[in-house]
């Protein structure tokens, strides 16, 4: 009886890969077939659904093996064409992947039964979403709150889903570096589109701004230039810390595009972020005289492209930064009269256009102005409960990567994130990004960072002081 069993289960044992074998080689021989059938016809969206096909197989395989590095490495590379990639019936490509990512990454965590504890940013996040939705019961339009919030949940729920799935070094690696070729692409692109428009060359070059256009779509310049921050930002660290000559020049020559496509753009709060990111690098790194050369090229980069951004510089003060000026006081005049719980999530253009008229407008913007500032809005939306849980969260952001000690490989990394969490929080002064997927990038990635740290470790949470003896 044992020997029957035992012979049955050998068999049994030899059957099974015999049987996913065939099963496979019908699968690919169906789907050349379909392939070939697909490219005979010789219409281009059926080439691209063939090609589609062909990859169907590695794609899933790496789906399910590596989803950090797909999908996710590749809409972390895509974010900054995020508003070009339209699909009308989920919104964008960068979205669609969003969603894939989140499901990969979270049936991956089942697969190897892990999953790394909650950071303190996220216990702060889920209090603020709370709050958000709270404030629907008494939102001046609910109509307005309702559309906003999942915005706001679809990009919080990535960014929980990021922060408890492992990874490693290298993963964390290859993600940086898909934000860079993601910058410098979009660079390339925007730099191209605006010198191949003959009205912008033509026309007056010193006034105008790129704006990147696909179809109907278009990209905010200041959002695109907001975007390229992350990317020069991680560049720059691999510039100064990197002893091949050849990566150096290369990564001057990145950077040096990016600077040039913000300079292109006329984005004043993105050079401001810039110029944030150099500061801190020179207080924080032991790099300073490459920094020095760094920010030589960078400064070449702005002033060497014809651009109206330093002109825009001049004429902040004259126009109230753009209008910018007007709305806010608009903003703190509705922010005094309901300080406390605010007008309810989304809800900040209704209440702007209520208390247009009861400002004197120095520098009219006109109606269903954007808030342009982050403060602003919140307290508008949210109100002063809002505000503490929006300061608790970025502070605690921040916070997190104190773990990495001066001494830890993983220092300059942390210098990175944090410049980059500044230049984020300057920007956020003067535009609206709290939606923008290029912010919940920079947490996200912040989040890994400690996770990283963490997994070394062998813990789940350290204190700052337990991390200094980690480093020892």
């Amino acid at each position: 009886m044992q020997t029957r069993s035992s012979t049955a289960l050998h068999a049994s044992s030899h059957l099974v890969p015999l049987l996913r074998g065939a099963f496979a080689f019908v699968v690919i021989v169906a789907g050349m077939l379909l392939c070939a059938f697909l490219v005979a016809k010789g219409s281009p969206t059926r080439i691209v659904a063939a090609t589609a096909i062909v990859l169907l197989p590695a794609v899933a395989y790496a789906g399910l093996r590596r989803p950090i590095l797909f999908p996710y490495a590749l809409y972390v590379l895509l974010i900054p064409f995020d508003n070009l990639l339209l699909i009308s019936s989920v919104g964008t490509l960068t979205k669609l992947l969003g969603m894939l990512s989140g499901l990969a990454l979270l049936f991956w965590c089942m697969r190897i039964k892990r999953l790394q504890l909650p950071p303190r940013p996220l216990y702060v996040l889920l209090a603020l979403l709370s709050w958000a939705f709270l404030s629907t019961l008494w939102a001046t339009s609910q109509r307005d709150a309702l559309v906003a919030l999942p915005q706001y949940v679809n990009l919080a729920l990535l960014y929980a889903v990021t922060a408890v799935t492992p990874l490693t070094l290298l993963e964390f690696r290859l993600l940086l570096a898909a934000t860079v070729v993601g910058g410098i692409a979009a660079s390339i692109y925007g730099t191209h589109q605006f010198y191949s428009n003959p009205l912008g060359v033509a026309g007056d070059i010193l006034a105008s701004r790129l704006v990147i256009q696909a179809g109907h779509s278009t990209i905010d310049p200041n959002q695109f230039a907001n975007a390229l921050l992350f990317p020069i930002a991680i560049l720059t660290i691999f510039a100064l810390r990197t002893r091949w000559l050849a990566f150096k020049a290369l990564g001057l020559g990145g950077i040096a595009l990016m600077v040039g496509a913000v300079a292109l753009s006329g984005s004043r709060e993105t050079i401001v972020g810039v110029g944030a990111i150099v500061l801190y690098y020179f207080w924080r790194t032991r790099y300073r005289v490459e920094m020095a050369i760094v920010t030589g090229c960078g400064l070449a980069a702005s002033l060497a492209v014809q651009s109206s951004v330093w002109l825009r510089f001049a004429n902040a003060i004259s126009s109230g930064g753009g209008g910018r000026v007007a709305i806010w006081s608009v903003g703190f005049e509705a922010f005094k009269h309901n300080f406390l719980v605010g007008y309810g999530m989304g809800n900040f253009t209704t209440v702007y256009n209520e208390f247009y008229l009861r400002v004197r407008q120095n520098y009219p913007y006109g109606w269903w102005g954007p808030p342009h500032n982050l403060i602003v809005q919140v307290g508008v939306e949210l109100g002063v409960v809002g505000l503490a849980l929006l300061a608790w969260f970025l502070a605690s952001v921040f916070r997190d990567l104190k773990v990495i000690g001066p001494d830890d490989p993983l220092y300059e990394d942390r210098v990175m994130m944090e410049a980059s969490l500044i230049s984020l929080f300057i920007v956020s002064m003067f535009i609206g990004l709290f939606t923008y997927k290029y912010a919940w990038l920079v947490f996200a990635m912040a989040a890994q960072l400690r996770l990283l740290v963490t997994q070394r470790a062998g813990i789940r949470r350290i204190s700052p002081g337990e991390s200094r003896r980690i480093a020892t």
